[in-house]
């Protein structure tokens, strides 16, 4: 027995020694320009635990308040060295410590290997591909080249100084991201000659470095997210070329940034917001800088590091980027749009109780989306539903519930037609809020009650859904005044109506919408679970009947697509979806609740739909959807999720 217990140990010692041996390190060089070095103030970080789709990722740097020191992740960044955490970017500014991307890079790597992960981060502001990097088979090296160069052989010939717990077990060049293109993408020549020069600088450090497939990550310039300039939208397809190389594929990827941009702090930004001695704190919570340094937001920063180390680790056969937190079917799939939304309308969007009116370019609107709000009055969404602007407006649309709207044009004048179910009247307003006719009960004094829902204007005349009372359409003339008081309007001698389960009669009559390019509209009946589209003359021409239980509050049409928002599902059931229909099918169900964790959307009460002029990346135009919810009040913007 005694031979035998010698015999496992003489065996085994080699095996254990074998086992004990460290692993080479795994290296990945960082390089570029301003934006690569990193402007983001670490004290805007923790707004990153804000966002509904990405919060969850600030636990990845930061517990119990402190921000965490990695002990398998360490970065050299021009001889500032040490373990991987906060403070990495350009040296400390007027906000202090600074972040780039290189904090959630080396967060994603470090998570995905066993072995210890070397970030060697070079990178210096202002600087091009056309001179400062330019690569030798190209006429160069440019200074920063060889500098780039000079930085990495620095640190590999002296890895202990980074890391201590080097062993001399070697190391390999597992990647490259490079993020850099601000000073090639202001001149368009060296933008026209990008594609070309950046692959040759490929090619060239794959030489250098003896990796004849080196994985390299682009990082799109993504300034001004999507809203990006012309110059900035060429230099994008100029990165976009190098990543098309064919004998790039599987081996070099662009990643997309531009999604990341941060509309509330963009917007801050614009209204001047960080030079008011009294607001500035609200600009320098969220972010520090200007927009070509991202606007120093730590958030912006991080997620574009962890974008740009997901798309690494998928060239390295690993999984790749995670898909984005959606809802919907297998084409139409929507994910949650951050937007700027005013400290007023956040004050009061709990007693939200309304719906949406699109501006829709196609008759002669600007694409932008308009509501009302008690406690705020009219709210404006910019046409590409980045940012929401109060306008306000008369006391009268402040201070009662509007329940919907309705855009009314007057040659090039845009007006508003706004039904108040609380002050049962319907109130038209120009564009700034000043009420130019009331609509009263069309009872009259101590009449029926006139619990309007919704108002559409079909071929110049106006319908009027009395739904929360006794299911009435009213009709009237939008410009027609009494003689003695033009801005009192007269309603028509007909109506049609009441409330049943019959074609022409109404559960609940809640929404009311017209069909554009038609005289027709159709008519959400809340009650009896379905769509009914109508003539200008009342006569019935069809519908859509759904699941028994279902509530339909309203429905908003763009081409064969419409979309339905509801107060309830099939069966009665909450969290309550949206439908999505295609030429008159659902072609998508969405649960913003369930799917997307966005709190409180029990109920859906309005949604329009958006067709985005500017496409997403593949030149398909983007579906966007806007959403109202109640009990309590909500708003969310909802974005396809593009393939």
């Amino acid at each position: 027995m005694r031979h035998l217990i010698l015999m496992v140990f003489v065996v085994m010692i080699p095996a254990l020694v074998l086992a004990d041996a460290p692993a080479p390190v795994k290296v990945f060089i960082l390089a570029g320009q301003s934006n690569m070095e990193g402007k983001g103030a670490v004290n805007t970080l923790e707004y990153l635990g804000e966002d509904p789709e990405y919060g969850h990722l600030l636990a990845d740097i930061q517990k119990d308040g402190e921000w965490i020191v990695r002990d398998d992740v360490f970065i050299d960044y021009l001889g500032r060295s040490g373990p991987l955490t906060v403070g990495y970017g350009s040296k400390p500014g007027a906000h202090g410590p600074r972040i780039g991307p290189e904090l959630a890079i080396g967060t994603v790597l470090g998570d995905a290997f066993d072995e210890p992960v070397l970030l060697i981060k070079t990178a210096w502001g202002g600087k091009d591909v056309a001179k400062d990097f330019l690569p030798p088979s190209m006429g160069g090296p440019g200074e920063f080249y060889s500098k780039m160069m000079e930085n990495v052989d620095r640190v590999l010939n002296d890895i202990q100084s980074v890391y201590p717990g080097y062993q001399d077990q070697g190391y390999e060049i597992c990647g490259l991201v490079w993020f850099q293109g601000w000073n090639d993408m202001v001149d368009k020549d060296k933008t026209a000659a990008y594609a070309e020069r950046f692959t040759a600088f490929i090619d060239d450090v794959r030489q250098h470095w003896k990796v004849e497939q080196l994985p390299v990550v682009i990082g799109e310039l993504g300034s001004g997210g999507f809203k990006a300039s012309g110059g900035v939208a060429r230099f994008r397809a100029a990165q976009a070329q190098v990543a098309n190389v064919d004998r790039f594929q599987g081996n070099v990827k662009m990643t997309h940034t531009a999604q990341y941009w941060d509309w509330n702090a963009d917007q801050l930004y614009r209204d001047d917001v960080w030079k008011k001695e009294e607001e500035r704190h609200k600009f320098y919570r969220i972010a520090s800088d200007r927009p070509y340094h991202y606007l120093g937001s730590g958030k912006i920063y991080y997620l574009m590091g962890w974008a740009m180390g997901h798309d690494m680790k998928g060239l390295l056969g690993l999984d790749g980027l995670p898909a984005r937190k959606s809802t919907g079917g297998e084409f139409y799939r929507f994910a949650h749009r951050v937007v700027h939304v005013p400290e007023l309308v956040q004050q009061n969007i709990k007693g939200a109780h309304g719906g949406f009116a699109v501006d829709r370019i196609a008759d002669g609107g600007d694409g932008s989306t308009w509501f009302c709000l008690k406690g705020v009055g009219l709210v404006q969404i910019d046409p590409e539903l980045t940012t929401m602007k109060v306008i306000g407006g008369d006391d009268a649309i402040v201070n009662a519930n509007v329940h919907n709207s309705c855009i009314l044009r007057q040659g090039n004048k845009r007006l508003l037609v706004l039904p108040s179910d609380e002050a049962q009247k319907i109130y038209i307003v120009d564009d700034k809020g000043k009420v130019m006719r009331t609509f009263p009960n069309p009872y009259g004094d101590g009449g029926g009650a006139f619990r309007v829902c919704d108002v559409e204007v079909v071929e110049g005349l106006m319908f009027a859904a009395n739904g929360y009372a006794d299911n009435v359409i009213f009709i009237a003339d939008p410009f027609a005044g009494k003689t003695e008081q033009p801005d009192v309007g007269v309603w028509a001698p007909m109506s049609f109506g009441g409330r049943g389960t019959a074609h022409g009669k109404f559960g609940t009559a809640h929404g009311i919408t017209a069909v554009p390019g038609t005289d027709v509209f159709t008519i959400a009946d809340r009650a009896n679970a379905r769509l009914e589209s109508y003539t200008r003359e009342g006569r019935y021409i069809g519908g859509i009947q759904f699941e028994a239980g279902t509530m339909p509050c309203d429905v908003d049409y763009a081409g064969n697509l419409a979309v339905v928002g509801c107060l309830k599902g099939a069966g009665g059931k909450t969290p309550a979806p949206i439908h999505l229909l295609q030429d008159g099918n659902i072609a998508a169900t969405l649960n913003l609740q369930k799917d997307l964790g966005l709190e409180g959307w029990t109920h859906v009460h309005n949604a329009a739909i958006r067709v985005l002029s500017k496409p997403g990346h593949l030149g398909i135009p983007r579906v966007m959807i806007i959403a109202s919810g109640w009990n309590p009040g909500r708003i969310a913007i909802l974005e396809q999720v593009m393939p």
